[in-house]
């Protein structure tokens, strides 16, 4: 996988955060981001936006890249947020970060070191089917004093789990959790579904359904 993701980084992730960037410096709103990014992304961005209000955030992307700040400039007050963006396959010098300078933010591939630090809200974007055993490394991670737990563009089955090799991606495997195993767990953790949408089939990507499997974008709260 890790040759996958490297060339991915490489040939697309740099030039279109450049040019995200470049687009927000010049024009007083954000850039439009192509398929369902921009509905994707603001439903983060929504979350984050109601917590910067008098006082400052700290958001663990979890799976991610440096796409998800690219074209956050117009959008809301960067300056509350520190952001923390834990890429497995990242390596120094892949992409070059040094045009985005209106956010806080560090890049790590160091599983050990998220899971030391305490973040306000984490957001698993598409990233968790790509992990054997996601529950493993939630428990690892400091979720008892997050407030909110994101999980968006992501397959889920609606009834077991299952495993499938990804569309267009050659040996990709994917896990799809089940649906009510998520919720489950959250709740045992004291977290509440408080919002749950579905997007558009062609973003389940799985070469078999096994089970009914939707697209899904979820928020859990922090009930304590």
């Amino acid at each position: 996988m890790y040759s996958i993701w490297n060339k991915v980084n490489k040939n697309k992730i740099e030039n279109l955060s450049k040019k995200l960037v470049a687009y927000n410096k010049k024009f007083s709103v954000n850039a439009i981001e192509k398929n369902h990014y921009n509905h994707i992304r603001d439903i983060f961005l929504t979350i984050i936006s109601t917590e910067i209000l008098g006082k400052s955030v700290s958001i663990l992307d979890y799976g991610s890249n440096i796409l998800t700040i690219s074209n956050l400039k117009n959008k809301l007050n960067c300056n509350k947020i520190k952001f923390s963006i834990y890429d497995p396959y990242y390596t120094k010098n892949i992409y070059k970060f040094s045009h985005i300078n209106y956010i806080k933010f560090r890049i790590t591939n160091n599983f050990n070191k998220i899971k030391k630090e305490k973040y306000d809200v984490i957001n698993f974007g598409s990233s968790m089917q790509y992990e054997s055993n996601i529950f493993n490394k939630i428990d690892s991670l400091n979720i008892k004093k997050s407030k909110y737990i994101i999980i968006s563009n992501t397959p889920l089955s609606m009834s077991k789990s299952y495993v499938s090799y990804q569309k267009k991606k050659q040996n990709l495997l994917q896990k799809i959790y089940s649906f009510n195993e998520i919720v489950s767990f959250f709740k045992k953790n004291k977290f509440k579904l408080i919002f749950k949408s579905r997007n558009e089939n062609k973003y389940i990507s799985c070469k078999t359904e096994k089970y009914k499997t939707y697209s899904l974008n979820l928020i859990f709260k922090n009930e304590k």
